[in-house]
């Protein structure tokens, strides 16, 4: 009889902790969260027009700054005395 209820406590206590899990995992997203998926979101668009510019770019056979290599400098500082 011991057994038993042992039992039906441990499965009562077990269905409760699942129905928690459940509950906790279908909570809405909080503000910090929103804001950063908003963000996310942002970024990605602005990666695609940049993308979208910079085919329009090489379509017209302008290749801007950005794509290009940076010129090679020599070191700057003071001249030496010889």
């Amino acid at each position: 009889m011991m057994r038993l209820a042992a039992l039906g406590v441990s499965l009562m206590l077990w269905m409760s902790a699942a129905a928690l899990a459940a509950r906790a995992e279908s909570a809405p997203p909080d503000r910090k969260m929103l804001r950063m998926m908003d963000f996310l979101r942002d970024m990605e668009m602005i990666k695609q027009i940049d993308m979208l510019q910079d085919m329009h770019n090489l379509q017209q056979g302008d290749v801007s700054a950005k794509s290009a290599p940076p010129s090679k400098k020599g070191p700057e500082g003071p001249p030496i005395a010889q």
